[in-house]
């Protein structure tokens, strides 16, 4: 299954077109614009193809998504104008534009309300209906909300928290110790996220006795919800990596380095290398056309692409 945030163009609207002609391959298109659907609309029924799409609502100052009623409106009135070429098959929303539980909330009823009215009123094409959140900040409470709606099974609720897959030691850490406080069920459960993705490079220079240069930087390694953290260090020769002292850190990146900070005393040199957890996995992804999976042993075992 994909779901894809607003797409549109002729040649990305091609390519979905070559994907819906495998039929093992289930995709959603969202949808927040009656302009949107007719063009959608448009390409396909030329194509003589039928297109899932998930209506996406949004918040005022947030990203993509329906913010009023009014707009809801138009966006029905063109799926109905388009029936025969694209099917609405759910509602979608991402709460992480917001900063606080309650307007979380707040906008995760307005979700269930929605799902409830156009239900009822026999506008989804396909069943079960889906009605997904969750980016990976706040995927309990999308859980509580949408469980407490007592929403019967012709719903089907799917949460996509993408950060279960690498987790990070930045921002998603924070938010999930917050769950683990708050969540009665996380902490009864016993266990934790652990990450799963680490970027790894040479040290290049120690020009100071407390810095070392590193071939780590902006084009690597995602920056923007704080700079990597080294985890493992690595002597070719040794056996096996073994953790960082506690006070190395990196200060600063640049688009392809990275200061970080040591002690006078630490044994690096040239040539060592450097494995870091990082921030904010999405932009990570995005640096890398493939990633090596490795064992517990540090063999690589396979090669994934990535796509984002």
């Amino acid at each position: 299954m994909l779901m894809a945030n607003q797409l549109i163009g002729k040649q990305n609207m091609a390519i979905v077109s070559h994907v819906l002609e495998d039929p093992g391959f289930t995709y959603y298109c969202l949808v927040d614009s009656a302009e949107q659907v007719d063009q959608l609309g448009t390409f396909f029924a030329g194509r003589k193809q039928r297109l899932q799409v998930l209506l996406e609502l949004g918040v005022m100052g947030g990203r993509t998504g329906v913010r009023d009623e009014e707009q809801l409106q138009a966006v029905l009135a063109a799926l109905a104008r388009w029936s025969k070429s694209i099917a609405l098959c759910g509602v979608e929303m991402y709460e992480g534009v917001l900063d606080d539980e309650a307007s979380i909330r707040a906008f995760l009823k307005r979700a269930v309300d929605v799902t409830r009215r156009l239900t009822a009123g026999k506008r989804f094409e396909s069943a079960p209906v889906l009605l997904s959140g969750a980016g990976s900040a706040w995927y309990d409470v999308v859980a509580q909300e949408f469980s407490a709606a007592g929403l019967d099974d012709a719903v089907e609720i799917v949460l996509r928290p993408g950060c279960y897959l690498t987790h990070d030691v930045g921002s998603y850490k924070k938010a999930q110790a917050r769950i683990l406080e708050k969540n009665p069920i996380a902490r009864k459960m016993r266990s934790g996220l652990v990450p799963a993705l680490h970027v790894w490079a040479y040290v290049q220079s120690v020009p100071e006795n407390e810095r070392a240069i590193i071939g780590l930087g902006k084009r690597d390694a995602a920056f923007d919800s704080g700079l990597s953290t080294p985890a493992l260090h690595y002597r070719p020769g040794d056996a096996a990596p073994i953790a960082v002292p506690a006070h190395w850190s990196l200060t600063k990146m640049m688009d392809q380095h990275a200061y970080m900070q040591i002690g006078g005393k630490d044994e690096l040199r040239v040539g060592d290398m450097i494995g870091f957890d990082i921030s904010h996995p999405c932009l990570t992804f995005d640096k890398w056309r493939v990633l090596a999976v490795l064992n517990e042993r540090f063999d690589v075992v396979d090669v994934v692409q990535t796509y984002f």
